[in-house]
């Protein structure tokens, strides 16, 4: 399905080459090839600014905006995955709460670390960013995927900041993201694992983006438009992209939840799809289970990405939530 792809021309470049901004290691290319294309400005609405957050794991770029209790968007872990997944939904909260969006360590403009992340890497970088930019006022925390599984992490172990979590089909709770599933997630049942030639000529093209947003992420293919093709393409082209994702791939994500569910003060909502062929219902109820305070909402399937596929259906789901904390469970 997928033809041959013409290998780029290698171009050397000066060890003292340096770059500005929050695109400071994105945008190098390894091997002494060239720069990729520079991430669009649509990654984020034009009345947030990017600003970077250091952590001890690497630098964190991340857009905000807004005033009032801090709200943090983390987004997915997928091929191209970037803040740029719940672009769609966040501005509409600027109006009540400081909209905060990371992309996470490895995605989007972030550093890319050289050696591979783990789940208990994420989640410190993760708490160094919290720290960092909410400066001790407890936060809502909005997740999807993989990131929603990291929310629950991280609000299990430090309960004290955050006031509520809402979580939009969070991967590797009930059970662990290993190869199988998560080759299953990126539709790479049938694909041999060649790594760099594999994500360099493969994973990071368009064909394989819009075909993954046609099956999975969007799960229908008229809803797939060709600015996230676009994006999600550039995202996955940047130099170092596919550590994280190979990362993914290898069962790093995995997140033991059993022992922690319960150490989650906050209330917890669960969005989870109806009738998913993926993303089985017993998954949830085992997460609702372990959860002291939590209620469940299916939602309609519109795929692992959601909050592209059908923004206004999931914002309108979100801004429910945030009144909410009557109905949960005790």
């Amino acid at each position: 399905m997928i033809g041959p792809w013409k290998k780029q021309s290698a171009l050397k470049v000066g060890l003292g080459v340096g770059l500005a901004g929050a695109v400071f290691l994105a945008l190098r290319h390894s091997f002494g090839r060239p720069l990729r294309a520079p991430i669009p400005d649509s990654i984020s609405p034009a009345i947030f600014a990017t600003r970077i957050a250091p952590t001890s794991l690497g630098e964190m770029v991340y857009h905000i905006s807004g005033s009032g209790e801090p709200m943090l968007f983390i987004h997915g872990v997928y091929p191209g995955a970037s803040s740029y997944e719940w672009s769609k939904i966040y501005p509409h909260f600027a109006l009540s709460h400081e909209v905060i969006v990371p992309d996470l360590l490895g995605f989007g403009e972030s550093e890319r670390p050289t050696s591979g992340l783990d789940a208990v890497d994420y989640a410190q970088s993760l708490v160094e960013f919290v720290h960092e930019v909410c400066g001790g006022r407890k936060a809502t925390l909005v997740a999807s995927g993989v990131g929603g599984a990291l929310a629950l992490l991280l609000a299990s172990q430090h309960p004290e900041l955050f006031s509520k979590v809402i979580t939009w089909l969070p991967l590797g709770v009930a059970r662990p993201v290993r190869r199988q599933l998560a080759a299953q997630m990126l539709g790479l049942s049938g694909v041999p694992i060649l790594r760099s030639v594999v994500w360099k000529h493969y994973l990071s093209k368009r064909p394989f983006i819009r075909s993954w947003l046609e099956q999975i992420g969007f799960r229908d293919p008229s809803k797939v438009d060709e600015e996230t093709v676009a994006m999600l393409s550039t995202c996955a082209s940047q130099y170092g992209a596919e550590r994280a994702m190979w990362s993914f791939l290898r069962g790093y994500f995995s997140i033991e939840m059993n022992d922690r569910l319960s150490r989650i003060l906050a209330p917890v909502t669960l969005l989870w799809p109806e009738n998913s062929p993926i993303f089985p219902l017993t998954d949830a109820e085992v997460i609702l289970r372990g959860l002291p305070r939590a209620r469940l909402v299916w939602v309609q399937d519109h795929g692992l990405l959601a909050p592209l596929a059908a923004p206004d259906y999931l914002r309108e789901l979100i801004e429910t939530e945030l009144t909410t904390s009557d109905r949960f469970a005790a």
